[in-house]
């Protein structure tokens, strides 16, 4: 009986030491997983912040790009202006054609 509680123990000294071995293993890995996860979430951070720069330089930068409302309203006025200087031009040419035209067929 001595000798089946000696084995026994040397069974549960050798799965001991076999969980000691698989928890060291466990441990490596769980380390590594953590490092690469602390690397990924810098990585990641180091993108949102360069995100953030990016969007403040476009938000500071697009206004440049285009031109107040009243700028744009005075613009329009002068495109009107000068068409309708066009149609008036237009117009008299048409005028002096129908006069021609008439004037050539007396």
């Amino acid at each position: 009986m001595g000798l089946d509680i000696l084995g026994v123990l040397a069974s549960i000294a050798t799965i001991i030491s076999g969980l000691g071995w698989v928890l060291d293993r466990n441990s490596k890995k769980f380390a590594s997983m953590q490092q690469a996860s602390s690397d990924m979430l810098t990585n990641f951070g180091a993108k949102v912040e360069r995100l953030d720069q990016t969007l403040t330089e476009v938000r500071l930068t697009l206004p440049e790009k285009y031109v107040t409302k009243e700028e744009l309203l005075m613009h329009i006025r002068g495109e009107e202006t000068w068409h309708n200087s066009i149609d008036r031009r237009l117009d008299d040419i048409r005028d002096e054609l129908s006069s021609l035209r008439e004037w050539r067929h007396r």
